[in-house]
């Protein structure tokens, strides 16, 4: 049980020196940017790894501790652990410079795209699915609420890019 905490405790501060470590910041212009998780997200993710660390001693000090608690710790804090990873650069991101995009995933996922090739955007509730010669299936997906979805929007926008809006079903 106490592992369980350490790792809980031990996690909100590795995160919170990570992101206040990275003061490099997100490329600004239209030639070269960067399209990342905002690191707010970090601040929800922290509060809520916390909330659950504060049961996991509540239990362990009213000797309470049952599988239950344990289970519902792992349940409950794993949103809140990715939303803590998902601002650290290269966890999920796509660049842009120039001509060049690399959408990244996991660190490791990397694939690489020409902004050229980008033939027609679909227009979602949360963002935009990107196409790129004309396959059916998406390059990758720019969500509204990212640092630098502006910028990309912008350079669609510049290049005449044509944006499928999303179909609305009539109420």
């Amino acid at each position: 049980m106490k592992s369980l905490i350490t790792v809980c405790i031990v996690g909100v501060v590795l995160a919170f020196l990570e992101n206040n470590t990275k003061k490099k910041g997100i490329k600004r212009g239209q030639k070269k940017f960067t399209i990342r998780t905002p690191r707010s997200y970090f601040i929800f993710g922290a509060v809520e790894a916390g909330v659950m660390g504060g049961v996991l001693i509540w239990s362990e000090l009213t000797d309470q501790l049952r599988l239950f608690y344990i289970l519902a710790f792992f349940i409950a804090a794993s949103p809140g652990l990715l939303l803590m990873i998902l601002p650290i650069a290269g966890m999920w991101e796509v660049q842009v410079d120039g001509d060049h995009i690399e959408a990244i995933k996991l660190f490791v996922f990397r694939k690489q795209f020409l902004f050229s090739e980008i033939t027609h955007c679909k227009e979602t509730r949360g963002g935009w699915k990107v196409y790129v010669n004309g396959k059916r299936k998406k390059a990758f997906f720019v969500d509204r609420m990212m640092e630098g979805a502006n910028l990309f929007l912008k350079r669609i926008e510049k290049a005449n890019i044509p944006i499928e809006e999303m179909k609305r079903e009539k109420d």
